[in-house]
């Protein structure tokens, strides 16, 4: 009998391994006998002949055990409080407030909501700037629920700054592709876009993060089941009589398409200044959008 292991059961990680030994020798139909002296230290012996064969099934083992799964990313618990997302709300609700107001809320939709005939025209500032306006106030408080519950908890994962640059450009990218199957004059209005779209890329996000977990740029089927529940999640918020059930779909699936290339990605566009810059391109982007909607507004008056 050789002894293949010498450690002390009174130490809780030898212990461990001692038995770990024990149950992969057994497994393989290896005699082992474990021998423990009065003040805790053993040894695990093998016959001669299956030295060898033990030793090789041991390092078998840990070779097939050695990239053990890494931890999920840390979430933070306070996951729906998100500073950005009360101030998307406030941005909203002001808007709103003011041009239903001073009696502009008419003239407003008409000048910046989203219609495939005016897209078709060269506007496409109307795929952002729609996605500010709201046709009565209980619109607004579902489409504030909706950036509550699925902005908010993007914007603490991805961060403040990429966050929003994700959100804007899938938001715009479900209006500009909704629109882009018709040439009629309806306008299309809400946040509803966006707030489907971050569904999409919350699906994404965990779609990535259970592949990366895995060493492996594709995900399995398993993988799928986030893109299942963020898909029927936009069904569910998808009825109405005054429903754009085209925007709401594809603004989910530009939100998944858009994670799904990110996120691989995300550890080096991540950080401080890559947060400043994406929310100065954000400011850049509804700053060019809003003049280019006033412009001719200004202009006439």
């Amino acid at each position: 009998m050789k002894s293949i292991f010498t450690g002390n059961i009174h130490n809780k990680n030898s212990r461990k391994q001692a038995d770990l030994i024990l149950i992969v020798l057994a497994s393989q139909s290896v005699r082992a006998v474990i021998d423990t002296d009065p003040d805790g230290s053993c040894n695990i012996f093998v016959p001669d002949d299956d030295v060898f064969k033990a030793s090789q099934q041991l390092k078998k083992y840990a070779i097939e055990n050695k990239d053990v799964p890494r931890p999920a990313p840390h979430v933070p618990t306070r996951i729906f409080f998100s500073p950005a997302a009360l101030a998307l709300v406030f941005i909203l609700a002001a808007i709103h407030y003011i041009i239903t107001t001073r009696g502009l809320h008419k003239q407003a939709i008409l000048n910046f909501g989203s219609s495939s005939y005016y897209l078709s025209q060269g506007q496409s500032f109307r795929a952002v700037t729609a996605l500010f306006l709201h046709s009565d106030t209980d619109h607004l408080l579902g489409n504030i629920a909706g950036i509550i519950v699925l902005a908010g908890p993007l914007l603490r994962v991805t961060g403040c700054g990429q966050g929003l640059l994700l959100l804007l450009a899938a938001g715009t990218a479900g209006n500009l592709i909704s629109e882009s199957f018709g040439r009629d004059l309806r306008l299309s209005i809400g946040a509803s876009t966006a707030v489907m779209a971050a569904a999409g890329l919350l699906g994404a996000r965990r779609m990535t993060i259970g592949a990366q977990l895995r060493h492996s740029l594709f995900p399995k089927f398993k993988s799928l089941a986030p893109f299942a529940a963020a898909a029927t999640l936009t069904a569910m918020f998808s009825h109405g009589e005054n429903t754009d059930i085209s925007a709401h779909l594809f603004g989910f699936l530009a939100g998944t398409g858009i994670g799904l290339c990110y996120y691989p990605l995300s550890v080096p566009l991540s950080g401080p200044v890559i947060g400043r810059i994406s929310f100065g391109i954000v400011l850049a982007i509804l700053c060019t959008a809003f003049i280019q909607g006033l412009f001719p507004f200004l202009f006439n008056t």
